[in-house]
């Protein structure tokens, strides 16, 4: 038996329904994408990873929350640099999104807040109490597989214009996983693109935009045109018990992706 994981991230709905982001429309990329998941077995949890609303209030996230209904599967959700936290929890008034730990059946997923200290154009950090709290959950948890997620990406693309704007102190994180083996994995959004990197020993997987995405290598700011790598997309894992993890990537049917092209 394996856990099933779905990584959704970088969503951007818009505060409106309909309002194009950078040409596409969010909403409507994140429907697709839905449909075209709902195919496949159901997942057990469901991993929001950031930035998914644009500077929105409640609704934007209530209406993300209709849009990804559809889907089996426990949901849980970060914030990333451009999602409104107060409004995200508006949007949970249970709590029941916003958990930071979930324990499974043989792993434990934790989820990382890197907000911290912005610096105005996108990049975060942890901050002192996040570090702490997880120095605290893996001190517990040196028996079980562990995956970790959080929105900024911790090391470098050779994309100029995205290394400035990372996880501002991956130094603090890694030093903590050093003593850490438990932790097999690492999950990020924040990059818009499909990215399989390695962090303090350990794989990193970084989840494409389920709306638009950013070109890789680039000194600024650039958006992908080359048709597939431009197409939104997500990830999902296998965990299995024994503590391995199994990638995949997936991405719109190629009829889905020709009827955005032109939004």
């Amino acid at each position: 038996m394996s856990l099933r994981i779905l990584q959704l991230s970088d969503c951007h709905l818009p505060a409106e329904a309909g309002t194009l982001f950078r040409g596409r429309d969010a909403d409507r990329t994140l429907a697709q994408l839905v449909a075209q998941l709902a195919t496949l077995p159901p997942f057990d949890h469901i991993l929001l990873t950031g930035d998914l609303v644009h500077h929105g209030g409640p609704e934007a996230y209530a209406r993300l929350l209709s849009i990804i209904a559809p889907l089996a599967g426990e949901c849980h959700w970060l914030p990333g640099n451009h999602d409104q936290i107060s409004a995200m929890q508006m949007a949970d008034a249970e709590g029941r999104l916003g958990r930071k730990r979930i324990d499974t059946e043989h792993w434990t997923l934790l989820q990382l807040d890197t907000t911290a200290a912005p610096d105005g154009r996108g990049s975060g950090s942890l901050a002192v109490t996040e570090l702490d709290w997880l120095q605290q959950m893996l001190a517990g948890l040196q028996h079980r597989p562990v995956l970790l997620a959080l929105h900024h990406n911790p090391v470098p693309t050779n994309s100029a214009w995205q290394d400035e704007i990372r996880l501002a102190n991956p130094a603090a994180l890694a030093a903590l996983l050093q003593d850490a083996p438990q932790v097999k994995g690492l999950i990020c959004g924040h990059l818009h693109q499909s990215q399989v990197l390695t962090f303090a020993g350990r794989p990193l997987w970084c989840a494409p935009s389920t709306v638009i995405q950013f070109a890789a290598g680039c000194e600024h700011f650039t958006l992908e045109t080359e048709p597939e790598l431009s197409t939104p997309g997500c990830r999902w894992y296998e965990l299995h018990d024994d503590g391995r993890i199994q990638a995949h990537l997936l991405r719109l049917s190629t009829a889905a992706a020709e009827s955005i092209t032109h939004v």
